[in-house]
């Protein structure tokens, strides 16, 4: 089989940039609690997020069709320009699959189309949509490109993953809603993926997991006004631990162990998940600073993240080299992981 890599990736963000204090004290004026909702926003690890629109207009949307129509016409030309980002000079034609993620909007057909209409990719290019892995989709995307092109020598594929979560932003106390409301942004990310030897991230082997009888803990509740975030605090104690068994069962496949692992690019799902991973598998700041910078400067983009964490450690050029460990958390709750390697 080929080896399959990550040569680039992109991310691009709507207009608005909403400052951490701000969305407080904006969210206060609809009704909320000021003390709590501050003490949420400094347990965040949040500077600023983008949005993809102007706070006092997410506030007017109510009916589902409303919110939707706003992701109908932000969504594809986002999705579209992160594409042409992380495509660079590769030819249209060697492209060969676009898998595509997204859960916080709706289309039939799909932003994908508008991908190989806007980039001139080839009519027989295969399209893969995710749209229910949540934020773990961007992984979910990368596995099924590398599927793809496992067999195909000298092929390229795109994945792009677009959410706009701000979109979903509801008018409710509901504690898990205050706090998706301070911690979830918006944007679209990319990667160009090729077959081959050659520079980049090589991916080596994926797994997944599902954690039994945590499907309460993490989604969306598809309502009469959209959707609902479900988030409960309890999700933490049971994703932590089992996101380290399940990146250490991984390595073990491959004769490694934790200690091995140089770059851990990880999910910005929170600070209490990565600093909770940190402490569980034994880490420094220096194996995730990527995430953290990402959480500080981004929030939270779904299924965006992990892709903005991937395009961080592939511009630093003080990232160490060797294995790494790609993980996103989703409903499920399932852990989604990639064993990857930097030459």
């Amino acid at each position: 089989m080929e080896p399959v890599r990550i040569v680039n990736a992109a991310v691009v963000h709507p207009q608005h940039q909403v400052a951490q204090d701000d969305a407080v004290e904006y969210i206060a004026r609809l009704g909320g609690d000021r003390r709590r909702l501050g003490a949420l926003a400094r347990g965040a690890g949040i500077a600023s997020r983008y949005v993809s629109l102007p706070p006092e207009a997410l506030a007017t949307l109510d009916r589902i069709e409303a919110r939707n129509a706003r992701y109908r016409e932000i969504a594809p030309s986002l999705s579209v320009r992160s594409a042409a980002m992380a495509m660079g000079e590769c030819d249209p034609a060697d492209i060969g699959c676009v898998a595509t993620s997204s859960c916080t909007g709706y289309m039939l057909p799909g932003w994908s189309v508008d991908i190989v209409d806007g980039l001139g990719l080839q009519p027989g290019t295969a399209r893969t949509p995710v749209t229910e892995a949540g934020c773990a989709g961007g992984v979910v995307a990368l596995s099924r490109a590398v599927d793809h092109l496992r067999f195909r020598q000298g092929a390229a594929a795109l994945v792009v993953a677009t959410e706009l979560c701000s979109l979903a932003f509801q008018r409710s106390h509901d504690e898990g809603n205050l706090a998706a409301s301070l911690l979830f942004g918006d944007g679209s990310g990319a990667c160009l993926l090729a077959s081959g030897a050659g520079p980049g991230l090589t991916i080596i082997d994926a797994a997944s997991a599902l954690l039994p009888g945590t499907r309460h803990l993490l989604g969306f509740d598809l309502t009469d006004h959209g959707f609902f975030p479900v988030l409960r605090r309890e999700l933490v104690e049971q994703l932590v631990p089992a996101a380290v068994t399940a990146a250490e069962a991984l390595l073990q496949r491959h004769g490694l162990r934790p200690e091995d692992v140089a770059a851990w690019l990880l999910h910005p799902g929170g600070a209490r998940i990565l600093a909770g991973i940190e402490r569980r598998a034994g880490l420094v700041r220096s194996q995730t600073r990527w995430s953290w910078d990402s959480l500080e400067h981004c929030g939270n983009m779904s299924s965006v993240a992990v892709i903005d964490v991937i395009r961080r450690y592939l511009d630093d050029d003080a990232a160490p080299g060797g294995y790494g460990i790609v993980a996103a958390f989703g409903p499920g709750v399932s852990i989604e992981l990639l064993l990857v390697r930097r030459d």
